[in-house]
């Protein structure tokens, strides 16, 4: 299938750069485009009725992580440097871009922290877009670090750092207890608590997992450049889903109760573990890596409602929701939304509900 026919019109002013709150509103009160694919019909509403198109038994899947600072200043021959992280990898390595360029920098070269912090960052390899294959020593005090000495450069996620340092709250969702994505985890942050505690009064069961978002492809957007899209490739990414959760998916599946993912990061991890199997059959708890790559004509076995943001063109995650809904049906909401001009995209922007 042609990337082409994943293009559509689109202002870039129309993604903003801050959450609501930080805009004077409030998290549930962007719009909502709803997709009934049994119908192929479409209804432009506000997130704040999104009970409404909850049952009773539904198990509404979340994701947990939340994003990282990415940067940390790193020492070596009385010369300070930001090391930004980009992406983990299955191996314990690490993407890192170094600024400000220095000739010094080579493979072999070890920098060491400047902060209290008794990590260093040992360079591998440069890259041929010019990121560095890094290994962080102890990797297992990576994380720990970024989230007390890090802080952020907009050129990953287009989002104000100064907003960043003094308001992280408001770019995680009011479920997230998980650090270690490096993108924001975007379609929970419509939630507000009032919304979870609505919908847990119409009879809808919760469930988390965690997936670590990483700053992939061409880092902030995961943009397909290849003329087809099957000859795309995503990068890896790490989730847990615990005993617990399986088990609930499991029932749910069983009991032929909608399960409903809360963003592609919820599709992707729960797809993979339902790989293969049969479609009532139980999943099993995992901590692993996942390549799934989502595209029209995969066959879903685990999920059957989705909800997103809006998502820029030629994008692997506009693709996933084609493969959900079909092609034409998301291309003629994304033609309306286009038409209406009054969406927002992206991860502080405005939401689909597949259904």
């Amino acid at each position: 299938m042609r990337t082409r026919e994943f293009d559509f019109e689109w202002d870039p002013q129309a993604m903003p750069r801050d959450p609501v709150q930080l805009r004077g509103k409030s998290r549930e009160s962007g719009k909502m485009l709803v997709l009934d694919r049994s119908t192929e019909s479409t209804e432009h509403t506000v997130f704040s009725r999104i009970c409404d198109f909850f049952r009773a038994g539904d198990l509404l899947v979340l994701n947990d992580s939340y994003m990282l600072s990415n940067t940390l200043r790193f020492e070596v021959n009385g010369t300070t440097v930001q090391v930004t992280v980009y992406g983990h990898e299955p191996d314990n390595t690490a993407i890192v871009s170094i600024q400000p360029k220095q000739n010094w920098v080579a493979p072999g070269v070890t920098l060491t922290s400047s902060d209290e912090a008794e990590l260093v960052c040992n360079l591998l390899k440069c890259q041929p877009d010019g990121l560095w294959r890094a290994r962080y020593e102890p990797i297992e005090l990576l994380m720990l670090t970024l989230e007390l000495y890090g802080y952020r450069l907009d050129e990953t996620v287009p989002l104000n750092p100064s907003h960043w340092k003094n308001s992280r709250k408001d770019y995680r969702s009011v479920y997230a207890k998980t650090p270690g994505s490096l993108e924001i985890p975007s379609a929970g942050l419509h939630f507000s608590n009032a919304i979870l505690n609505q919908a847990a009064d119409k009879g809808v069961e919760f469930a988390y997992i965690t997936l670590h978002v990483g700053a992939t492809e061409t880092l902030a957007v995961r943009h397909i450049s290849e003329e087809d899209i099957e000859n795309h490739k995503v990068r890896s990414e790490y989730f847990e889903v615990n005993e617990t959760a399986a088990a609930q998916v499991s029932r749910a599946r069983a009991e032929d109760r909608r399960v409903i993912a809360v963003g592609t990061t919820v599709m992707r991890t729960l797809e993979t573990l339902a790989a293969g199997k049969e479609k009532r059959a139980a999943l099993q708890a995992q901590k692993a890596w996942t390549e799934l790559y989502i595209y029209p004509s995969f066959d879903f076995r685990a999920v059957d409602v989705l909800l997103t943001n809006l998502h820029r063109p030629r994008s692997s995650h506009i693709v996933l929701t084609a493969a959900f809904a079909g092609k034409d049906l998301v291309m003629r909401c994304y033609d309306e939304i286009a038409e209406r001009g009054d969406y927002e995209f992206d991860m502080f922007g405005d939401s689909m509900l597949i259904m």
